[in-house]
């Protein structure tokens, strides 16, 4: 019978192979978590031969699942066409789902692709459940199969798969704001600091200084690098936004 955390303290203990056959048994049981994570050993080649084709399968099985990492790994093989036809359509389609079901990497990377139209390369180039939800970030790991091999034509769809849209921007954005503390933290933070940014910016929502101000400070709180930088290079302070409410009271 299959334990989730027997397999994961061999998966972490480095015995790959011993944790990707218990991982099988427990998609086998019709366990989604199990089916998402042996789809991840086969996409890594850790512990079996890599096959990115067939992960897809065991990720397509997990898709439901309320965290969105498996809907965003198959938004990054469509991405990078790796174990499937490279579509930059269908990779979006995946995100949204990702998004929609809580993901903060796929809710930063909507943000981003609305406010650029196109469908960019993201620092993030999968997320792992092993032993919970840990995005896998592209400097710290082997680029995928085909990840940079794209022509002109091929960057022209990129710019065809997604419209500009600064109200959508704004939107996953704040989504991606709204996490806690919990929940990978410097993507969080980064997503605080967006979201301040939008105000900062005007991008899909009104510019309005005095909340810019007040997010930022947040984001900076949150330990958001751009944000602390923001803040110091704009000399905003915590009194700044205490000056500005009493003038507001006294106004009224």
């Amino acid at each position: 019978m299959y334990e989730k955390s027997v397999a994961d303290v061999k998966f972490i203990n480095g015995e790959y192979t011993a944790a990707a056959e218990m991982y099988l048994e427990g998609a086998r049981e019709g366990d989604a978590v199990a089916s998402f994570n042996y789809g991840y050993c086969l996409w890594q080649g850790l512990g079996i031969p890599r096959n990115p084709t067939e992960a897809k399968s065991f990720f397509a099985y997990a898709r439901d699942l309320e965290g969105g990492e498996a809907a965003y790994n198959l938004a990054m093989l469509y991405l990078h066409g790796d174990g499937v036809t490279r579509d930059y359509k269908k990779a979006l389609e995946y995100m949204k789902i990702s998004a929609e079901q809580g993901a903060v990497e796929a809710q930063l990377y909507l943000g981003m692709a609305y406010t650029s139209g196109c469908m960019f390369e993201p620092d993030v180039i999968g997320i792992s459940l092993i032993p919970y939800h840990t995005p896998i970030y592209r400097d710290r790991y082997m680029l995928l199969e085909g990840e940079c091999e794209f022509s002109e034509e091929d960057e022209a769809l990129r710019y065809e798969a997604v419209k500009q849209d600064a109200r959508l921007a704004f939107e996953w954005f704040r989504e991606a704001s709204r996490h806690d503390s919990t929940y990978v933290e410097e993507l969080v933070a980064k997503g605080k600091y967006l979201y301040a940014m939008c105000y900062v910016d005007g991008l899909g929502t009104d510019f309005d200084r005095d909340k810019s101000v007040r997010l930022m400070l947040a984001a900076g709180r949150f330990g958001s690098p751009e944000a602390l930088a923001y803040i110091a290079e704009n000399g905003i302070t915590e009194n700044m936004l205490e000056g500005r409410q009493e003038r507001t009271l006294k106004g009224r």
